[in-house]
């Protein structure tokens, strides 16, 4: 390891150096900050990276709209969506940049700088740098992952509702007078258990049904990835991998198809090869990047014109990865449009929908002995208490 020690007068490594090095070599990059008052990195993100995000704290109002304004500016529009708040954690207090490169190598950088022109020169700062194993890489991306599914989009939105602690007025003011705890700007409300008797032998149902699922889990992978390499699509390839998925995946008893019947109806000559093609580009991507891909497969469905785009294709998304990703059905939306949450405008579908499903991880870890352990489960939950209130 080696040791960056701050203020630094000698032409040796710096962080601005790493910073650089990262941003133009990494294949996966992952940056964590307590919070982000300034953002003078002037190095562009390189687009060999495949995976990247970079979450922040919101901890006593420390971190500074400008700074979150100046970090979107920086960001391509379409790494947008990877610039994220740890909404739901108190106590997020990281400041570490974890990467692997183009060649494989993996790499960390952790300390006590903060991402600000002070902290990269005249601060007195320690930080370390070194090259670490994949094992080590590893386990780093995993707890980021613990973080990303508890985390939701940094935007204008999430900053217009955010509340900056009050800076001192004067020099000998004390700023810890002025941090107080900060609540989420986004604290989605889920459906109050108790006004919703008779719940439970649905959830029951909805967990029999996910478990049947998993039986025939790689039978139904196996047959979108087969499906997404076809060369030729006409009527003989759609019946048979409608018959096929019919008999892998319906509705009813010991079936794992959560919507009843309706998307047949418009959904029967869909081109399944593109819609495979997109699924299986999901299945393969790195938790990191996962969302991305899913908002461009939504995005590339939506264009084409594909009547499953949202019915099958977001079921498969929620059976796949029950954690991350809800059924795009009309009581979620009604449920959504009843609550007091604005997203920006000119959202694409893709992204409206990931952003959704990341305020529905965030509020569901947030809830205390909650009886949904999962989306697919809060699913379930929101259409029972729909259908209370129709």
């Amino acid at each position: 390891m080696e040791l960056i020690l701050l203020p630094k007068k000698s032409e040796g490594l710096s962080l601005e150096k790493i910073y650089q090095r990262a941003l133009s070599r990494s294949k996966e990059l992952y940056i964590v900050s307590a919070y982000l008052t300034e953002w003078g990195i002037k190095e562009e993100l390189g687009s060999q990276c495949e995976s990247f995000l970079f979450i922040v704290g919101k901890d006593f109002g420390i971190t500074r709209k400008s700074a979150c304004r100046a970090v979107m500016e920086w960001l391509p529009t379409d790494r947008h969506q990877e610039f994220m708040v740890a909404e739901s954690i108190n106590g997020f207090h990281p400041k570490a940049m974890f990467w692997r490169e183009l060649d494989g190598k993996c790499y960390a950088l952790l300390g006590s700088s903060n991402l600000t022109q002070a902290a990269f020169s005249t601060n007195f700062e320690a930080n370390g740098f070194a090259c670490i194993t994949d094992e080590q890489f590893e386990l780093a991306s995993k707890w980021i992952e613990k973080v990303f599914e508890v985390s939701v989009t940094l935007n204008e939105t999430w900053l217009d509702r955010y509340q900056e602690a009050r800076q001192p007025a004067r020099a000998n003011d004390s700023k810890t007078d002025n941090l107080k705890e900060t609540k989420e700007a986004y604290h989605l409300p889920l459906p109050a258990i108790s006004a919703l008797k008779g719940y439970k032998p649905f959830l029951a149902q909805r967990r029999d049904q996910m478990k049947a699922f998993r039986r025939n889990r790689t039978e139904l992978e196996a047959l979108f990835r087969t499906t997404s390499r076809a060369r030729l699509w006409n009527e003989t390839r759609i019946d048979d991998f409608y018959y096929k998925l019919s008999a892998l995946w319906y509705f009813g008893e010991d079936g794992s198809r959560f919507q009843g019947k309706g998307w047949e109806r418009k959904g029967r000559n869909s081109d399944f090869r593109e819609l495979s093609k997109s699924l299986v580009r999901v299945l393969d991507a790195p938790f990191a990047g996962r969302d991305r891909v899913v908002i461009q497969e939504i995005n590339r469905l939506t264009v084409m014109g594909l009547p499953t785009r949202s019915s099958l294709f977001s079921e498969m998304l929620c059976q796949f990865f029950p954690k991350h990703y809800y059924v795009l059905n009309g009581p979620v939306r009604d449920w959504f449009a009843s609550l007091d949450i604005a997203f920006p405008r000119g959202l694409s579908k893709g992204e409206r929908y990931v952003n959704r499903a990341r305020l529905l991880r965030a509020a569901l870890k947030r809830a205390d002995n909650y009886p949904a352990e999962n989306l697919a489960e809060l699913d379930c939950i929101i259409w029972f208490a729909s259908t209370l209130s129709a």
